[in-house]
């Protein structure tokens, strides 16, 4: 049986939110779709988008 934080296949992350954007998750959510599961997904696009935003090269020099 998993104790603490962690396991083998995740960890558990605590955030403080506001209210404002707690309410908005919850009229973004898709049915049936679990807050947790709306974060995972939110997390993994702001991690590929900064990923991609990285990589592109700089349009500001010439």
């Amino acid at each position: 049986m998993a104790t603490g934080s962690v396991n083998a296949k995740s960890q558990k992350i605590h955030a403080r939110v506001s209210h404002e954007i707690i309410a908005n998750v919850e009229l973004a959510k898709n049915e049936g779709e679990s807050t947790s599961q709306f974060v995972v997904t939110a997390l993994q696009g702001e991690i590929k988008r900064r990923q991609r935003e990285k990589t592109k090269p700089d349009e500001s020099k010439g």
